[in-house]
């Protein structure tokens, strides 16, 4: 039964955060930082309790690093629920980055690996691509991101439905 409820829970969550992506892919960056930034703010303000609350109790003295990081976490976590766009721009060029040196790591690896053995050229198409992708994501951040959410919103959709299936093909 549990296996039953983790399964579909998955798979529907899955499935809605597919939809979601596909239909809003615009918003749902931004309220998946603003998101980010609420759980940042809320251990930060319950550290900060806990720190006055504890001193005041206590009269100990307790490390001053407590007070800061608290206090950090309050003040980033603001800044992404007021700022979001920043946040995912950030995000999206750091995609990109990424997306460059996978590709450029993974023709370097190809390079490497034809000194040995005879590889066809089939095998450079997808790191090119990935080069070719980051490239695009870090000149243009916004243009692209909604083509990436939406992929990432149908790849959900799909393994939303995939261990849906699994799950009634696999329990008999």
């Amino acid at each position: 039964m549990n296996t039953l409820k983790n399964s579909t829970v998955r798979s529907f969550v899955a499935i809605i955060l597919g939809i979601v992506l596909i239909k809003w892919p615009r918003l749902a960056p931004n309220m998946i930082i603003i998101i980010i930034g609420i759980l940042f703010i809320i251990p930060g303000i319950a550290t900060l309790i806990s720190y006055w609350v504890r001193k005041s109790k206590n009269g100990i003295k307790l490390p001053s690093y407590i007070l800061i990081e608290s206090i950090g976490s309050i003040l980033l976590g603001l800044c992404m629920v007021l700022i979001p766009e920043f946040f995912t721009k950030f995000f999206m060029y750091c995609l990109g980055f990424l997306l460059i040196l996978g590709g450029i790591t993974q023709i370097i690896s190809l390079v490497n690996i034809h000194r040995n053995i005879q590889i066809s050229l089939y095998y450079y198409i997808t790191p090119v691509l990935i080069l070719i992708a980051g490239i695009i994501t870090v000149l243009n951040p916004f243009e692209t991101q909604d083509a990436i959410l939406i992929m990432f919103g149908i790849c959900s959709i799909i393994y939303g439905i995939a261990e849906l299936i699994n799950y009634y093909k696999l329990r008999i």
